[in-house]
């Protein structure tokens, strides 16, 4: 029943506000497809021109009626439901076995207060559900941040016990398999936090995002296991003051995974066949470097050096320089976090360079920008274009001349 292109703007404004029923939703998508088809069958070589502007709104209108159809989806709302409960199941299932297995060990009640903390995230997905439909938030999640302050205090305390058992070497108190199976649960967090993070919904986030959250999570999960095994040292286990420092550290790095700052906003290079013209002129977009606030690659880049990389490297110079804890492992790791600081502030300084000091536009940006008004307004390239083609179609045989005597 889709006459025009407006009345598939009323029924998509109807459905995006619920007043219609999820096949109706449907109808829409096919009813924009069979008005693109019906544009393109009717229009001819004068008016196929006229109506590339109305296809490309069409084309956006069944982009939007896509979405409509999986928001509005009663399965799809039901995974996504299903998903939250099962990542907060995990996280607190895991928070309170390492509660457990601290109490156990320290024989003190009063750690068991942590738990409160892991029911909070009970209250957090009962309010992403009512009022999200289950999707998490785009730039932070509040269940792995309230994840990490229930489980990180336990394991404060059980790597301190573990020393004090390396220092008094008493054998009889535990055994080393049970050491093993202390360290394999405080090691377990990080992955626990990839899998959770993997089920939660996705919200805002698409598909190709969320797969470089989780690499980008996994890279920086081997970094904090791997520093985490200076533990393994004597004169680690002997000092408590370089143990707390160590653990002050590890919980730092652990605050990158609630921010979900590894989605990238950088525009993406992509390859197409343009026409060109004599004595076009590439408009710049000038922006203000107070902006540079606002960047999400840049604060990436800062929380990335601040909660892991500089502290890292600053223990491990620490160790080196004032413990004399020189090993070629050491060594390795501080000049890779050395490198990686050096690489970060020059990728930052570039993104400041090429953003805001220098902005340049990109071919294809241009092309939206002068057809942001839907071919109702041409632009001085579009009717230059306009006149070359009608000059082509009315007198072929001088163009094919004028081509001859030029080549």
């Amino acid at each position: 029943h889709c006459r025009s292109l407006n009345d598939v703007s009323r029924l998509l404004l109807f459905s995006s506000v619920g007043q219609l029923t999820i096949p109706t939703s449907a109808t829409i998508l096919v009813s924009s497809v069979l008005l693109r088809m019906h544009l393109d069958g009717r229009s001819s070589s004068g008016t196929r021109r006229k109506s590339k502007s109305h296809r490309q709104s069409i084309d956006d209108h069944i982009e939007r009626a896509s979405q409509v159809i999986e928001r509005t989806d009663g399965t799809g709302v039901l995974l996504n439901v299903a998903r939250a409960l099962l990542a907060r199941a995990i996280f607190i299932v895991h928070s309170i076995a390492t509660i457990w297995q601290t109490v156990k060990i320290e024989g003190k009640n009063s750690v068991w207060g942590f738990a409160l903390i892991s029911i909070i995230i009970l209250f957090e997905g009962g309010h992403t559900i009512i009022l999200r439909a289950g999707d998490e938030r785009k730039w932070f999640c509040p269940s792995v941040l309230l994840y990490i302050i229930a489980t990180a205090p336990p394991i404060w305390l059980l790597e301190t016990k573990m020393c004090e058992w390396k220092l008094t070497q008493d054998s009889a108190v535990v055994s080393d398999e049970k050491q093993v199976r202390l360290q394999m649960l405080e090691q377990l967090m990080l992955v626990v936090v990839i899998i959770g993070r993997w089920l939660l919904p996705k919200g805002d986030i698409s598909r190709e995002q969320l797969s470089q959250i989780l690499l980008a999570y996994l890279a920086i999960a081997s970094d904090i296991v791997e520093f985490f095994d200076v533990f393994k040292e004597e004169i680690v286990w002997r000092d408590p003051t370089v143990q707390n420092i160590i653990l002050a550290t590890w919980t730092l790095s652990l605050l990158q995974f609630p921010f979900v700052l590894t989605v990238s906003r950088a525009r993406k290079m992509r390859v197409a066949i343009i026409k060109t013209y004599d004595g076009m002129v590439v408009e710049h977009r000038h922006r203000r470097p107070a902006n540079v606030i606002y960047d999400v690659d840049l604060w990436a880049i800062i929380l990335a050096n601040a909660l892991q990389d500089i502290p890292f490297i600053s223990v491990r110079l620490f160790l080196m320089f004032n413990r004399g804890l020189v090993t070629y492992t050491m060594i390795f790791f501080t000049c890779k976090n050395a490198l990686i600081i050096a690489l970060q502030t020059y990728r930052a300084f570039v993104l400041y360079h090429d953003r805001y000091l220098y902005p340049q536009e990109l071919p294809e940006e241009i092309y939206k920008r002068r057809h942001s008004h839907g071919g109702r307004k041409k632009t001085k390239l579009n009717r230059e274009d306009e006149r070359q083609q009608t000059y082509t179609t009315k007198h072929p045989t001088i163009i094919s001349r004028k081509c001859i005597t030029e080549e």
